[in-house]
């Protein structure tokens, strides 16, 4: 069996990427290691956008704040170059948020719904996504 810590980020990649389909995206993975886990382009975009998923936590000591690590496995913070956006995974939701090259985003519970964009995972989403287009 594999390692915990490999379960639970796969596990994140495979909820990010349901939400995505179920909002009308298009979702590639990479053959090969790179900085992110995939790309992504938006329902209507030609644009393809590098995302990097994350399992987000909520922070008892920190008044129940919501942080997810952006580090690489250096210890750096991702960049640019690295990816564009991040998805973070909390208990099954999703919200997807840029990249400011800073190792870890903290965001207040009750400011969630304005600082990210959450993601709903149903495939009832799937035909929202089709009538905006």
């Amino acid at each position: 069996m594999s390692h915990i810590t490999i379960t639970k980020g796969r596990h994140s990649e495979l909820i990010a990427i349901t939400a995505l389909l179920a909002n009308g995206w298009e979702v590639c993975e990479p053959v090969a290691p790179e900085p992110f886990d995939i790309v992504a382009r938006a329902p209507g975009s030609a644009e393809w956008t590098t995302i990097q998923i994350k399992s987000a936590r909520v922070r008892d000591d920190r008044n129940g704040e919501i942080v997810c690590n952006a580090r690489k496995n250096n210890g750096k913070p991702y960049d640019a170059n690295d990816c564009d956006m991040f998805i973070a995974v909390l208990n099954g939701d999703v919200y997807l948020f840029d990249n400011r090259g800073i190792s870890e985003y903290w965001v207040a519970a009750k400011d969630l719904a304005t600082k990210w964009t959450h993601l709903k995972t149903g495939i009832e989403n799937l035909k929202i996504a089709e009538a905006a287009q």
